[in-house]
C-alpha cells in the first residue's frame, strides 16, 4: 500500500469512528486490538499489523473492506479472466457428466434488471433449475449477493419466457476456489452470507447430484490453483457461443470431455 494511501485509509477510519462517537479503545476492545494499535492505524501506520486485524477494525466501523492487488495493468485482468474460465469451464462439465443440460453465459433483461448467469443447468426430468455465480475472486461481497439475489429473482421468469422451462425447484450458488482467503472472508461474514446463501459445500454438492426442493449456497471448488491446475486450464472441451443467441450449450450427459470433480 503506497504511502498516501495508507494515510487516507487513516483518515477514512478516523472520521468514520468520530462520525460513529467511538473513542479509539472501544474499537480496539471489539476488534480485539490495542487502543495503541488503532492510534497507529489512524496515522497511517501500519507496519506489523496483520490483513485480519485490519479487517477486524473495519467490521467494527462497519466499514467496507476492498484488498485489490494491483499487477501489471491489464496482464492481472487476462491472468482473473483465464481463472474464472477455467472454474466455469469445469464446473460445466461437472454438471454435463451429472445429467444437467448446461449453458453459460447466459444473458437476461427483465423490466430493467440485466445481467448474464455465468452457468446454467437444468433437469427437464425433474423440473430443476441451477443458477450459478463464478467468482474467482470477491472484490465486494455485498455487490456479489446483490448480483446473485437479482439472479435467483429475474432468471427463472426469464426461463419461463425464453425457454419453456417450468422449473418446479431452482438451486442458487456462489461457486470459489475453496482457498483460505475466501473462506476467511466468507467466516468474517457470516450472518450476512448465511442469511442469503445458508447452504454449504457438501449440500450444494448433494443438491446437484439430486435436486430435492430450493436452495441458496456457497460450493466451494478444491483444487483451483497452482501450476497443475493452471496447466489444466485450457479445456478438454471448448463451450462456444452460439452466434444466434450468444450462450454455449453443452449437448449431453455422455459428452466425451466431460469428467466429474473429486
Amino acid at each position: 500500500m503506497a504511502a498516501m494511501d495508507r494515510v487516507r485509509v487513516g483518515n477514512t477510519f478516523r472520521a468514520i469512528r468520530v462520525e460513529l462517537r467511538l473513542r479509539q479503545a472501544d474499537v480496539g476492545g471489539r476488534a480485539g486490538v490495542s487502543q495503541q494499535t488503532v492510534s497507529k492505524i489512524e496515522r497511517g501506520r501500519f507496519g506489523g499489523l496483520s490483513i485480519d486485524a485490519y479487517c477486524r477494525i473495519a467490521d467494527v466501523l462497519d466499514a467496507d473492506v476492498q484488498l485489490a492487488p494491483r499487477w501489471r495493468g491489464p496482464k492481472l485482468d487476462r491472468l482473473l479472466d483465464r481463472r474464472h474460465a477455467f472454474l466455469q469451464n469445469r464446473v460445466a462439465e461437472t454438471l454435463v457428466r451429472l445429467g444437467w443440460e448446461v449453458c453459460t453465459e447466459q444473458s437476461f433483461n427483465h423490466f430493467g434488471d440485466r445481467g448474464s448467469v455465468d452457468v446454467l443447468g437444468w433437469r427437464p426430468d425433474l423440473g430443476a433449475l441451477l443458477i450459478l455465480e463464478i467468482k474467482s475472486e470477491i472484490t465486494s461481497l455485498e455487490e456479489t449477493l446483490r448480483r446473485i439475489d437479482v439472479k435467483a429473482r429475474v432468471y427463472p421468469k426469464t426461463a419461463r419466457a425464453e425457454r419453456g422451462w417450468v422449473p418446479r425447484m431452482v438451486g442458487v450458488a456462489v461457486v470459489l476456489p475453496d482457498a483460505t482467503a475466501h473462506r476467511d472472508l466468507l467466516r468474517r461474514h457470516s450472518a450476512l452470507v448465511s442469511a442469503s446463501l445458508p447452504a454449504g459445500t457438501v449440500a450444494v454438492r448433494r443438491w446437484v447430484g439430486q435436486p430435492a426442493g430450493d436452495l441458496r449456497g456457497v460450493w466451494f471448488l478444491r483444487n483451483t490453483s497452482g501450476g497443475s491446475a493452471m496447466r489444466g486450464a485450457e479445456p478438454s472441451h471448448r463451450v462456444r457461443a452460439a452466434p444466434e443467441r450468444r450462450r454455449t450449450e453443452v449437448a449431453g450427459p455422455n459428452h466425451p470431455g466431460a469428467s466429474v470433480e473429486r
